[in-house]
């Protein structure tokens, strides 16, 4: 019984490790920004797995599009933000996404389909901007209120359920 517990266990855990985050088989990998733009007619109707960090975002009638700072991802798909930009990309959920959720400065990923590119402005400058129709979208948790120094040495293992009263 014991073994058979155990052997529950660590198929949960190894489950719980290894769920992916976004399908990702249907992505042209090689799909950047840059490309998106420069050979939009050729990459047209293509699969990108692009993140970033959320502008600004509206609701229309059918549609949310939320303007997004493009970062390159982490080995779990979330933008790191520590890096340099790749500039920026409007993404197109069909339906109703709460903007108090999907707020100014949350992360994103999306694995989504380029079905176009529009022109706006950054400021005073004219920009063009990749537009990719959202197959599938992942918010990322808020960070942190507390701050952890770099140098801070921590070790996690086990599991812990909590409660709260």
């Amino acid at each position: 019984m014991k073994k058979f517990f155990v052997l529950i266990m660590a198929t949960f855990i190894i489950a719980a490790c290894a769920t992916p985050v976004l399908e990702t088989s249907r992505v042209n990998k090689s799909l950047t920004l840059a490309i998106a733009l420069d050979a939009f007619d050729n990459m047209q109707g293509q699969y990108a797995l692009w993140g970033g960090i959320i502008l600004s975002g509206k609701n229309l009638e059918k549609t949310t599009e939320l303007e997004i700072l493009a970062y390159p991802l982490d080995d779990y798909l979330q933008p790191i933000k520590d890096s340099k930009s790749f500039g920026r990309f409007i993404l197109v959920k069909q339906g109703y996404l709460e903007l108090g959720e999907y707020a100014k400065g949350r992360a994103v990923s999306v694995v989504g389909e380029l079905n176009g590119k529009r022109t706006g402005k950054v400021g005073d400058s004219p920009y063009t901007y990749p537009v990719l129709g959202v197959q599938q979208l992942k918010i990322w948790p808020e960070e942190s209120k507390y701050y952890y120094d770099d140098s801070d040495v921590r070790f996690h293992f086990g599991v812990g359920i909590f409660h709260r009263f």
